[in-house]
């Protein structure tokens, strides 16, 4: 009875070390390469690295859906784009996703521009940091070494930054191409969760808007991460009709309530 208990304690031993050495990461990650165009990353409408990479990767990246798009600037400036990117595969694992920036005479349309490259479970993974820059998510500018523990200067994961403003030229440049208000909104939404916005700012991202209704969206959306939340009821200046005006400084009354 002893040596069966023995074995039996064995094997559930190994199985809980082969499970400690096979778990997946806790977070997913991005990584696009090109062989030969430098690029500009944004992800969620954020842009990443200022200066164009061959390689960029993002860590620390969670359940939620992704939109990536790269900026490839000279002759023959073009913007690709892809969407609907989920960092989990059909396990529910963490992957890190990697793409590949094709070129414009291999593909068939715009949205193939950004190929899937591979998809590896991230505690296979092993991206050379070294050939290009790495990012953790909601930190843009800020390079990371992928290997670095969290006491070597790593910013937190989601951690909220401020705007920049080449940032926020670059989508109302892609808001301008939009004819309809719904359409600029999806564009500028991202943004609202993973930077912070002063006032002046979101006056200026209101404006972009043609009806009130759009410029509501924005003011309520964008409401939870502004820096100068005192200021906020100013922004009904920017409403042309007095029930606009009134919905949104009741919005504010009920946030403030909340706190």
């Amino acid at each position: 009875m002893l040596k069966y208990s023995v074995v039996f304690f064995l094997v559930q031993l190994i199985g809980i070390n082969l499970h400690a050495q096979y778990r997946s990461g806790n977070a997913g990650r991005i990584t696009v390469i090109s062989d030969s165009q430098p690029f500009i990353l944004s992800l969620n409408g954020v842009v990443y690295n200022d200066r164009p990479e061959l390689q960029v990767t993002i860590d620390g990246l969670s359940d939620q859906l992704y939109a990536i798009s790269t900026l490839i600037s000279g002759r023959g400036q073009r913007e690709m784009e892809r969407r609907q990117i989920a960092v989990r595969n059909e396990n529910g694992d963490y992957v890190e996703m990697i793409f590949k920036v094709g070129n414009q005479r291999n593909t068939r349309s715009r949205g193939q521009h950004i190929n899937l490259f591979a998809q590896i479970p991230i505690d296979m993974s092993s991206i050379d940091n070294g050939n290009g820059v790495a990012y953790a998510y909601g930190a843009p500018g800020r390079p990371i070494h992928l290997d670095d523990g969290p006491d070597m200067g790593i910013p937190p994961i989601n951690s909220i930054t401020p705007i920049s403003r080449a940032e926020l030229d670059r989508l109302f440049s892609l808001m301008n191409r939009e004819a309809f208000d719904d359409a600029k909104f999806k564009i500028i939404n991202p943004i609202f969760s993973e930077t912070t916005l002063r006032v002046e700012q979101i006056s200026e991202i209101m404006k972009r808007f043609q009806w009130d209704d759009g410029k509501l969206k924005v003011a309520k959306a964008a409401y939870g991460n502004c820096s100068d939340k005192r200021n906020y009821s100013t922004l009904s200046g920017n409403f042309t009709f007095l029930g606009n005006k009134n919905e949104l400084l009741d919005f504010i009354e009920k946030q403030q309530r909340m706190k």
